[in-house]
């Protein structure tokens, strides 16, 4: 675990360190059009998880990605999520968010296909002020001896957005989105309401042999408000981010770039880091070119995360300089879509198989909200088939011990002309939803064995394949071999007998 905290706490402090002299010493510098646009609220962010990694979010995967860029439902898998987020803003302001994400399902509307693959993201965003502004005729403004005008009365103000999201894959790594939404905006007797969309693009990459994934989006896109007699423009806004987790400890890191078109370039870096496998947590740093506006400390932002098997509980907290602090909490509930535990067809034990049990020992690489990406190594010294590791999805806690059944290759389904079998494996259905390739060490006497006719097989759906392997070394009478292969029901080495021996 100490290990862990201080890779996480080195990672933080490299995007920190990229961020921070970007805030310059002296005041901040206003923008030229700042305060022009009208739905302001549009900017605040939504989901206690994003604003804990300071926004930096463009890239993420994540139910909110709905607001954060719409390509971003797209990775979501087959699960539906209902997701509240309240954030308790400074001076007595409120915002609220409630979300639902389902898979699309095909079907119409309006006489109009509707895709059969991708995610479905609705949402309401409500932010509202107090009715405690005090309301102010201005006509005693000028009179020289009380020149303020007495209170009125009081007022409120309130904004919403109704919006509608879907993100699907594009094919080679690539997915887009699209968001439409309703805006409306009133102050005291004045109302309006507008159109908007959101566009959005990410792709998954490999660069240098780690995953990565970049986001684009463009956000409020439409002709603006109109209140009383003047016509205001939407926040609009362009984005762009680069995400991915280091190898082996599973810690997220995510760069933005935002530019508004109401200030200037924005830059943030955000962390998530994984303690266990329920509990994660988070930070992050925004740095506005200029300066921030509240004071350099405004841009930081903190975080944590816990996951239990169908729900999540998220917080966050930003400082807003003399203005206060706010805070930020979410739950997201998911139900319906598949199990992760695969469902395939009960496999008849192996004939004359004897059990062997191996000890698992489990590592957390990823928290999402699907559940913890491990990396499962089961051992047995006293097998055949000595170790095998691979890497699963889970909600549940990883088991402690799994069973391999060992014994004589079967003779029904035949392995392929020319092999001859020496020993098989059937491990029991490996847990979640297994990713890639297992890595497997197997052992066979060195008696009366050429190394250079051994095969390895694996076998789904009654059909014996063939795959990778290689010698690894000669020891205490045995051949020992390292294999990589796709989770299967079973494993078996065996001779080709075919071969002819070099000359």
């Amino acid at each position: 675990m100490t290990g862990k905290l201080k890779v996480s706490a080195i990672s933080l402090a490299a995007i920190l360190a990229v961020l921070l002299p970007a805030v310059p010493a002296r005041a901040a510098r206003i923008y030229p059009s700042a305060g022009s646009t009208s739905a302001t609220f549009l900017k605040l962010g939504a989901g206690a998880r994003a604003l804990g990694m300071g926004g930096a979010f463009t890239s993420v995967c994540d139910p909110y990605a709905a607001y954060w860029n719409p390509a971003g439902l797209a990775c979501l898998g087959e699960e539906k999520t209902l997701g509240l987020f309240h954030n308790e803003y400074f001076q007595g302001l409120g915002q609220e968010h409630l979300l639902y994400t389902a898979p699309a399902s095909g079907g119409g509307l309006f006489g109009l296909p509707l895709p059969a693959a991708g995610t479905w993201g609705f949402s309401f965003n409500y932010f509202y002020v107090p009715k405690d502004l005090e309301r102010r005729s201005g006509l005693y403004e000028s009179d020289p001896v009380a020149p303020i005008s007495p209170v009125e009365g009081k007022f409120g103000a309130s904004d919403a957005a109704v919006s509608a999201a879907y993100g699907g894959g594009l094919g080679r790594g690539y997915s887009g989105g699209l968001a439409l939404k309703v805006i409306r905006q009133s102050i005291d007797d004045y109302s309006g309401a507008t159109l908007a969309a959101d566009l959005g693009a990410a792709r998954d990459f490999n660069w240098r042999g780690r995953k990565l994934r970049a986001g684009l989006a463009l956000l409020n896109l439409g002709p603006g408000i109109k209140l009383d007699k003047e016509r205001f423009g939407l926040p609009l806004s362009l984005r762009a981010g680069l995400s991915g987790r280091l190898p082996g400890v599973g810690t997220l890191l995510s760069l933005d770039a935002e530019k508004p078109v109401d200030d200037y370039l924005t830059i943030a870096g955000g962390v998530e880091h994984p303690l266990t496998s329920r509990l994660c947590v988070r930070a992050g740093y925004r740095a506005r070119h200029y300066g921030n506006e509240l004071g350099a400390w405004s841009g930081f932002s903190a975080g944590a995360g816990v996951a239990f098997d169908k729900l999540d509980f998220d917080y966050a907290l930003t400082p807003f300089g003399d203005l206060g602090t706010a805070h930020r909490f979410s739950l997201s509930l998911r139900f319906g879509g598949r199990p992760l535990l695969p469902r395939r067809p009960a496999e008849q034990p192996l004939p004359g198989g004897a059990p062997f049990v191996y000890g698992v020992t489990a590592k957390a690489l990823a928290l999402s909200r699907t559940g913890v990406r491990y990396e499962l190594s089961a051992e047995s010294a006293g097998a055949g088939l000595v170790s095998f590791v691979f890497k699963t999805q889970l909600r549940e806690e990883p088991p402690g011990a799994v069973t391999v059944l060992e014994g004589p290759v079967p003779a029904a389904p035949p392995l392929p002309e020319g092999l001859v079998g020496l020993l098989a494996w059937q491990p029991a259905p490996f847990p979640g939803r297994v990713q890639g390739e297992a890595a497997l060490v197997f052992r066979l006497k060195a008696e009366g064995i050429d190394a250079g006719k051994v095969v390895f097989l694996y076998r789904n759906s009654g059909e014996w394949k063939k795959a990778r392997h290689s010698l690894l070394r000669q020891e205490n009478g045995y051949l020992y071999f390292s294999a990589a292969a796709p989770c299967a029901a079973y494993y078996a080495a065996g001779l080709d007998v075919e071969i002819k021996p070099e000359p």
